[in-house]
């Protein structure tokens, strides 16, 4: 299983390896896809880290990772590694007390299980904050005919249920109108940071 996650990281660097080459020979700057590469490298050895046990487990006190941008993060990945395109609507900022290595993990597989069961396009991605619960919800949609829970079998979503064990979370799936799945996964939220960030509304491709 972390193999299948080590060679979907590894095509998103052989992509992003690929298009520098190309932006090269033809006289481009290439800066964009570099910095993309090193992301990709550092994202990378992260995983391995965290997974082999290589390293102490991030804490919540070395920085809480902010979902908004972590899904940002790993829908470039699955975009690149599966020449997709998902969406990405995330109406409000919000930061989880949780690993930002393994939020990132778990969002990629998410979404790379919704992009398998789905199709490249129509992949959705929605981030919203439940003020009251006190919960961010990540909601990962397609339009396929089905996709796997953090508590079935598919390849790599045992880091989901993992990632969903140690913050205390849970995971719900539901059909959508006019067809497809989605899966929402609830974190315990960190206080909303100040007002004044307005929403986003992104799609990423290749």
């Amino acid at each position: 299983m972390l193999a299948h996650e080590l060679r979907r990281r590894m095509a998103a660097v052989r992509v992003a390896g690929e298009a520098i080459a190309m932006l090269r020979d033809k006289g481009l700057d290439p800066t964009a896809m570099l910095d993309l590469l090193l992301g990709e490298v550092g994202d990378l050895d992260g995983l391995a880290a965290e997974v082999l046990g290589d390293r102490r487990p991030e804490a919540p006190a070395d920085g809480a990772p902010e979902v908004a941008a972590t899904v940002q993060a790993a829908a470039r990945t699955v975009a690149v590694a599966r020449g997709a395109t998902v969406r990405v609507q995330a109406g409000v900022e919000a930061e989880v007390d949780a690993s930002p290595t393994m939020l990132r993990q778990a969002v990629e597989n998410l979404i790379d299980n919704a992009v398998v069961h789905g199709g490249p396009d129509g992949v959705e991605v929605g981030v919203h904050l439940d003020p009251t619960a006190g919960q961010v919800e990540l909601v990962v949609a397609n339009r396929g005919t089905a996709q796997h829970s953090p508590d079935g079998h598919g390849i790599g979503l045992f880091l989901v249920r993992r990632f969903l064990d140690d913050t205390g979370g849970n995971c719900s799936v539901a059909r959508r109108q006019g067809g497809g799945t989605a899966v929402t996964l609830s974190l315990p939220a960190r206080p909303p940071p100040p007002a004044g960030h307005g929403p986003l509304d992104t799609a990423v491709n290749t």
